[in-house]
């Protein structure tokens, strides 16, 4: 189970508690920070510590709580995101597998808020992911407020329904900031790659890898195509003169869709 299955742990939430930690070298023990942050709320702050704990990012010795974050000086939105897209720890499998499956979604086939997804995720994913913890619409939306959280979802109105738009610019935008050059240039199979080592939900990523391998007739996509949502943030970030679009003839080329006039590019480069 992952922090979809945890409805009271909000961002904000996870958030107060990595700043606490972070800070504070007292010596606390659990029940002292579930008596600290929410006093009067019952079990509120129980999903919240256990999500911090699941994320590894406190450890528990002789009682006592304790940080277990290697850069305290990075912001600590960066932290959990880091945490959370860390490959290796399984208990965030659930989360990545279902925010790869929203970003692959065709554009003509909106969501809404107030949907309940269940079904629809095992069927997109053929069978072959036996159980979601989508079970009813309140992890469904909880799930949305953490991809919010994260940058890689809109929400949209539409004749009064909110429906989910997923789209990454954000959540790419903030990576090229941490961890791109500027000026750099690359292929774009090779921007994507490094990418996609912090971000493995994205085109390339060992988690996006995955679902494209699982996914129903209609979502999978023709090699050398980035997913729409992909296509619309680039797109994005081109219009915010973030990133430059090149396309070379004698260059390994990929299709980025809109819908209308799909556009074929081969190199980008990073503007800053």
């Amino acid at each position: 189970m992952s922090l979809i299955s945890k409805p009271t742990a909000s961002p904000n939430r996870i958030e107060m508690l990595v700043d606490f930690l972070k800070i504070n070298n007292n010596k606390y023990t659990k029940k002292d920070l579930e008596l600290m942050f929410s006093p009067d709320s019952g079990g509120v702050f129980k999903e919240v510590y256990s999500v911090v704990e699941m994320l590894d990012l406190l450890v528990i010795k002789e009682d006592v709580v304790y940080h277990n974050i290697e850069n305290k000086k990075n912001k600590s939105k960066e932290i959990i995101k880091r945490a959370l897209f860390n490959v290796e720890n399984t208990t965030n499998y659930n989360f990545n597998i279902s925010l790869a499956w929203l970003l692959v979604q065709n554009q003509n086939e909106l969501i809404n808020f107030k949907d309940n997804v269940g079904n629809r995720f095992l069927r997109d994913l053929t069978d072959q992911i036996s159980d979601t913890e989508f079970s009813n619409n309140a992890r469904f939306q909880h799930f949305i407020y953490w991809c919010e959280y994260l940058g890689f979802v809109n929400k949209i109105s539409i004749s009064g329904e909110t429906y989910i738009c997923p789209d990454p610019t954000h959540a790419i935008k903030n990576e090229l900031e941490l961890n791109f050059k500027k000026e750099e240039r690359f292929s774009v199979k090779d921007f994507f790659m490094k990418l996609s080592k912090s971000l493995p939900v994205l085109e390339y990523g060992i988690i996006r890898e995955k679902v494209n391998g699982i996914l129903r007739d209609g979502l999978s996509l023709p090699n050398g195509t980035l997913s729409y949502s992909t296509s619309l943030a680039i797109t994005r970030l081109q219009q915010q003169k973030i990133i430059a679009l090149e396309s070379k003839s004698d260059a390994e080329v990929i299709t980025l869709l809109d819908g209308v006039n799909n556009k074929r590019i081969s190199h980008i480069k990073y503007l800053g």
